[in-house]
């Protein structure tokens, strides 16, 4: 078994080629992908998204009002354009277009230029953070991100792809069954 790591849309095409069994994918609400017909997916898991900001700076009510944070540089990732798409469907909603200053492949960087006054961006709500990074919650809309388990069309069938399917399937499953406390 060989791993290799793709964006989206390079495992989609790798997929089409038949020179790839099993894509983990990604999209977000606000940026749904369109995987060619001949793929199918199978939904793991979702989880909600916030808007990163330095915790001195975050409001009482840990709700992001995003026309305050318009004028701000925003961070979106270097290799998948879904979350800049996102983005700028949010600042588009609030009435501002989001400057994109930083393209970063790595949530740990997002968090980093967030936490040194850089700007803001998106970050998984569930994530732990560093204490001077404060994510907040996005309402109206919401942000959500969705992991798919993505095959050529019929492949799911093959023996082993199904039983790889069938236990992310369950580690799925059991991962819906936890609910986190917020503090």
């Amino acid at each position: 078994m060989l791993i290799h790591e793709y964006e989206p849309i390079e495992a989609h095409a790798l997929l089409v080629d038949d020179d790839l069994d099993l894509a983990l994918t990604y999209d977000y609400n606000l940026a749904p992908g369109s995987p060619d017909p001949v793929l199918t997916s199978r939904d793991l898991w979702s989880t909600p998204w916030g808007l990163g900001v330095p915790t001195a700076e975050a409001p009482a009510h840990r709700t992001a009002d995003l026309a305050a944070w318009g004028d701000r540089p925003w961070i979106v990732n270097s290799r998948n354009s879904a979350d800049e798409d996102a983005v700028r469907t949010l600042g588009s909603l609030a009435g501002f277009t989001p400057s994109i200053r930083h393209q970063i492949d790595s949530l740990d960087l997002v968090e980093d230029l967030i936490r040194t006054g850089y700007g803001v961006g998106l970050l998984p709500r569930e994530r732990p953070t560093s204490p001077d990074v404060t994510v907040l919650e996005l309402a109206d809309p919401s942000v959500v991100m969705t992991a798919y388990a993505v095959t050529r069309r019929g492949r799911e069938n093959w023996s082993p792809l199904r039983l790889v399917l069938e236990r992310l399937g369950a580690t799925a499953d059991a991962a819906r069954l936890y609910v986190p406390v917020s503090p």
